[in-house]
């Protein structure tokens, strides 16, 4: 009887290894789903990562990916420990810059978790860092204002005032001057990434200071500025992350292109290399000027130039000619950045 107990457990716990499957843990900037661009991103990035697993263990995405929207820092360091105590998840992956600080701080307490943070550093043994170099999409993003302004005045309106933006601001600039040695640019800083009423009122604000593009770098915020721009007669404006004409329809007709930022395709690969058993703890950077060459681009125009430059659902009246040239001046933008001719400058 006792023998065929031990058989019976035998098999159940057989059972339950050729049912397991790994596992992914998800936590949110404070911003939360729902911006079209940063967040979004890196929900869409676990999910396409969720449902390749999936597929392959013959469960379901759910099965697969949790995920949390916290609503305030102080909630970080709670879901961090909610997910890592369970043993659960093969990898945790944290959404924002101001993830660095709690996840440092909590990451040692659970050294055989693999956790993951996109945006900023968290200097623990068992944490992948990725940082992109945001100035080179945001210099992508000048020169398409310095090639269209008419005013030779644009705009950039940023979620906070943080060394993080400050590289938008700081490459935006640099690129439409790089176009314009004159042209101006202004910045506003709305203290939250889910705030579009503040958004649109600071935008209304640089709009009538002459601005006639402005560029958002402010999450949900900036969906704001895209209103203000319908609202105002002969505006632009600029997304962020994502074509936001793609994932912004409604606003496509002002919104003339998208810096690039493959949030999506870095938190992809990071969880894959989990389950390939190649993934390490440590600094990963994306951008051109780096060994990946990779993870950031500019959508604009009805035709992929490049593997940076990509075609944008923008349905903005903008002329041939003028779309060609535009095209002609990015190209020549993207080989002096990878060849390291144009050199963005950042605090």
């Amino acid at each position: 009887m006792r023998k065929l107990l031990l058989v019976l457990a035998v098999v159940a716990l057989a059972a339950t290894v050729a049912v397991g499957h790994p596992k992914i843990g998800l936590i949110l900037a404070t911003g939360g789903l729902g911006d079209r661009s940063f967040n979004d991103m890196g929900y869409w990035g676990a999910e396409m990562a969720a449902e390749e697993i999936a597929e392959q263990y013959g469960v379901s995405v759910d099965d697969v990916l949790d995920y949390v929207e916290p609503r305030e820092i102080a909630d970080y360091e709670g879901y961090y420990r909610e997910f890592a105590r369970t043993g659960e998840y093969d990898i945790i992956v944290c959404i924002g810059f101001d993830h660095a600080e709690p996840l440092e701080f909590t990451a040692p307490d659970y050294p055989d978790q693999k956790f993951v943070i996109v945006d900023d550093v968290a200097d623990a043994d068992n944490v992948a860092s990725v940082l992109f170099n945001d100035q080179e999409a945001a210099f992508l993003c000048g020169v398409v204002a310095g090639m269209i302004s008419d005013t030779g005045k644009a705009g950039v309106l940023g979620g906070m005032d943080i060394p993080l933006i400050r590289r938008f601001v700081d490459g935006f600039t640099q690129g439409m001057q790089w176009v314009d040695a004159d042209a101006e640019v202004m910045s506003r800083f709305v203290g939250a990434w889910n705030d579009p009423t503040l958004g649109m009122e600071l935008s209304r604000e640089m709009y009538r200071a002459g601005a006639d593009i402005i560029y958002g770098a402010a999450g949900g915020s900036h969906l704001g500025t895209f209103v203000a721009a319908e609202d105002s007669a002969d505006r632009w404006a600029i997304g962020t992350d994502v074509d936001q004409a793609w994932s912004v329809p409604e606003h496509s007709d002002v919104i003339i292109a998208s810096g690039l930022k493959r949030v999506d395709l870095a938190v992809y690969e990071e969880i894959m290399k989990v389950i390939d058993g190649t993934w390490e703890p440590g600094v990963i950077q994306y951008g051109l000027a780096t060994e990946t060459r990779t993870g950031h681009g500019i959508a604009f125009g009805p035709w992929d130039v490049s593997e940076y430059i990509q075609a944008s659902y923008s349905t903005a009246s903008l002329p041939n000619d003028v779309v060609r040239d535009v095209l002609l001046k990015l190209d020549e933008a993207v080989q002096g950045i990878l060849d390291g001719t144009i050199e963005i400058e950042v605090e």
